[in-house]
């Protein structure tokens, strides 16, 4: 079930594009407040209170500059989509809660000239592979939007590229509609153990419900992606995700899972701060997590050797042939991990 907005801000400009009309006609009696520019929404609050407000309302605005950008830190060809930003989700370790000057969650309804970018780099490279989620979550408005049935159409055409939507969202009614779906888009979800879920990622769905959008995707003829990002180590973590890999992989069909991606917290010095402030118990940033190399702080090395192996371990048992990734994580690290798998 998707929670109304409290409140919905317009920007004046766009108040009567029809994307904007579109978007509205699917919510009632929800109070709409006129602004001028959505990035100063909230200004006169402070952070904490943006952060822990703002998040249960949603924005219409229009987006100047870049809609979709290369990823430097990835391979050529790799790119993100600025079509939406921030998120109505409050997971205490993600990075969202400073990136933007705004807490609201945005929807930019220039739609028109997001499709007209993707096109042209699916006409000017041979495998651009697209990310959806880096900013935003990829699903969670995607009944208002929907977004992910513009990108069925291009990516059917276009066969060359590859689009991944990354969510924890449960919205995949317009995905599962379509009859035999291009094999060139992955929906991904992440996930965590339920006591992770509950008292950590904020006013998610839970596992089972994630687990079961994965399957209904999978059901329908969509390869899904895994990714247990952040894996944190809590009391009992071995037993907590050892159950939650097995549950993984006994509920989806292993064969149409394109990979699973893998990760430990790495905060920056403002990320860590920030949640420091607004989560001072939070697991996250509690434990032996010291400033690394990269100035990012991170479980010590060999602690997540040890994760990764485990949790390789357990998978391999259940699914051999599936592609494990490590996120961002050094090639020393990665060659630790890998050497013996």
């Amino acid at each position: 079930m998707n929670q109304t907005p409290e409140r919905i801000y317009v920007e004046e400009s766009v108040s009567n594009h029809p994307f904007t009309k579109k978007i509205l006609s699917k919510i009632e009696n929800v109070p709409l407040v006129y602004i001028k520019d959505y990035k100063k929404i909230g200004e006169e609050k402070s952070f904490t209170k943006r952060a822990a407000e703002d998040k249960n309302s949603l924005a219409l605005a229009s987006k100047k500059g870049e809609l979709v950008k290369g990823i430097g830190r990835m391979d050529h060809g790799q790119f993100y989509l600025f079509h939406e930003i921030d998120c109505k989700y409050d997971c205490e370790y993600c990075y969202l809660q400073y990136y933007f000057q705004t807490k609201v969650p945005v929807i930019f309804v220039n739609r028109d000239e997001v499709l007209e970018k993707i096109e042209e780099i699916l006409m000017s490279f041979d495998n651009p592979y697209f990310h959806v989620g880096e900013v935003c979550d990829a699903l969670a408005f995607d009944y208002l939007t929907e977004f992910s049935l513009d990108m069925v159409n291009l990516f059917t055409k276009y066969t060359n590229g590859t689009i991944e939507f990354r969510t924890k969202s449960t919205n995949v009614e317009n995905l599962i509609s379509i009859k035999n779906p291009p094999q060139n888009i992955i929906p991904s979800w992440t996930f965590s153990p339920q006591i992770i879920a509950e008292t950590i990622e904020h006013k998610t769905p839970s596992f089972n419900e994630r687990l079961s959008a994965a399957k209904r995707c999978q059901e329908a003829g969509y390869t899904v992606g895994v990714r247990l990002d952040p894996i944190i180590r809590v009391p009992r973590w071995e037993d907590l995700y050892g159950e939650m890999v097995e549950e993984l992989l006994t509920t989806l069909d292993p064969r149409r899972i394109d990979y699973i991606s893998l990760g430990t917290p790495k905060h920056n010095k403002v990320l860590f701060e920030t949640i420091k402030k607004r989560f001072p118990e939070s697991p996250t940033i509690l434990g032996e997590i010291f400033p690394s190399n990269d100035g990012k702080y991170k479980y010590l090395k060999f602690q997540r050797v040890h994760i990764y192996k485990t949790m390789i371990s357990w998978i391999r048992e259940l699914a051999r042939d599936i592609r494990i990734d490590l996120s961002i994580e050094s090639e020393e690290v990665k060659e630790l991990v890998f050497q013996s798998c």
